[in-house]
């Protein structure tokens, strides 16, 4: 292991065993806690450098949330692709484009279970960063107008609920000291900082739980007051009912009487095959290739070169490397 990520991984430990002291205090509070940002400003650096004449702006985050077990390609397009189609929205749809963007990672997750083969939180930080980092150095300079991709940030939540997710996230901005400078007005002490509207980037599945009625004690009030903070940008993906089950399900009476014709959930695209990717289609194809029957002759070279080509396919080349050198996922059974 290279002394720098040693030393990332201690760091994060000790950071997410402090966020485990703060939670034990209060269970109740959700809590959030920045892992990575690539500028100190996060996220205001945009608003603050580029914005000025913006009057009390609306800063605007992209927020991909995911167990991110590992990040796959899919994760790395359904960011860039929402990012695209709100850098590139038609001004009469009054769309403006995002000032940041946050790779989220809750350590508890309402569904699922977790398993000893996973990748732990630590682990999944650690890949999250090699996403983050590697669509900040590169792919930013392909698509250089799409600022907010040079504005990104990993964080770590505690809560597995939306609702709590959002206030979590909304109270971090507020109390935080990044705020840029001219949001304090030296004449009379008003504090002008933007207001804030999140974007949680989901796909199909994860937003057919968003609105499932066994998650909450009152849906419609609970749902109502997480819209009014943020928005939903949902993605197709594969082995859901397709595009008859989707449309369906958006015209049903729960998702008209919670958020109506408002525009607060927004449809994104992924190519089929990529829509096709999943974390654990990933981890399986990893520990069957670790796992298959060895011959005598075989060499251990090519079945790590096997294992690299099933990543590269499926995974941004940082994280793929990140698995290989880590060899995460080898006693998935």
């Amino acid at each position: 292991m290279c002394a720098h990520r040693a030393a990332r991984r201690a760091t994060l430990e000790n950071l997410l065993s402090s966020l485990q002291n703060e939670l034990n205090l209060n269970p109740s509070q959700p809590l959030f806690k920045l892992t990575y940002t690539s500028s100190p400003n996060w996220p205001y650096y945009l608003i603050d450098s580029t914005n000025k004449s913006r009057n009390n702006p609306t800063l605007k985050i992209a927020i991909l949330d995911s167990s991110f077990n590992p990040p796959t390609k899919a994760h790395m397009q359904l960011l860039l692709q929402s990012v695209k189609n709100q850098t590139n929205s038609k001004p009469d749809n009054n769309f403006v484009p995002f000032d940041a963007c946050l790779l989220l990672y809750a350590i508890k997750n309402a569904d699922k279970t977790p398993s000893p083969s996973d990748a732990g939180p630590v682990d999944r930080l650690l890949m999250m960063e090699s996403l983050a980092s590697q669509i900040n150095s590169t792919i930013i300079k392909t698509e250089p107008t799409f600022n907010s991709l040079q504005n990104i940030a990993t964080g770590v939540i505690t809560h597995p609920l939306f609702m709590d997710k959002a206030k979590a996230i909304r109270s971090y901005l507020i109390n935080n000291n990044n705020k840029p400078s001219h949001s304090i007005d030296s004449s009379n002490g008003v504090d002008n900082s933007p207001q804030v509207s999140l974007y949680f980037i989901l796909g199909f599945d994860t937003v057919i739980r968003l609105f499932n009625p066994q998650y909450y004690s009152n849906i419609y009030k609970e749902l109502n007051s997480f819209f009014e903070i943020s928005k939903i940008i949902c993605a197709n993906r594969d082995g859901y009912g397709g595009r008859e089950f989707e449309e369906n399900f958006f015209k049903s009476d729960i998702i008209k009487e919670i958020i109506g014709e408002s525009g607060k959930l927004i449809g994104v695209k992924l190519d089929d095959e990529l829509a096709k990717i999943s974390s654990t289609n990933v981890r399986k194809a990893v520990s069957d290739a670790w796992n298959i029957e060895r011959q005598e002759t075989d060499d251990y070279g090519e079945r790590e070169e096997m294992i690299k080509n099933i990543l590269y396919n499926f995974c941004p080349e940082s994280v793929a490397e990140f698995i290989i050198q880590e060899k995460l996922y080898r006693n998935i059974r």
